[in-house]
């Protein structure tokens, strides 16, 4: 069972992480809209600005990208690491 969760949880973690990094499901368009919206913006004097502009901001893109690699490169470690774990035997 604790192999099956981390498989199921890599594959979680993996596909939470390439739905990052590729804007699948228009996921950084919503995250983009929260953020230009935030409140606590003008409260630290952000300049406001359009979904448009964050989203093609280069420390939106790098946050982005550095954010989705590491959540799609642990996942692929959970991944392997269960499947190493259910050839290797039992965990006891």
């Amino acid at each position: 069972m604790q192999v099956l969760a981390t498989v199921g949880f890599g594959l979680m973690l993996g596909f939470i992480g390439l739905t990052m990094t590729l804007d699948l499901f228009g996921f950084v368009d919503a995250e983009t809209r929260r953020l230009s919206r935030n409140p606590w913006n003008r409260l630290w004097g952000i300049p406001a600005r359009s979904p448009a502009e964050l989203r093609r901001a280069v420390g939106f893109r790098f946050g982005r990208f550095l954010v989705g690699g590491v959540t799609l490169l642990f996942g692929a470690v959970a991944v392997i690491g269960g499947i190493v774990l259910l050839v290797s035997g039992p965990l006891d």
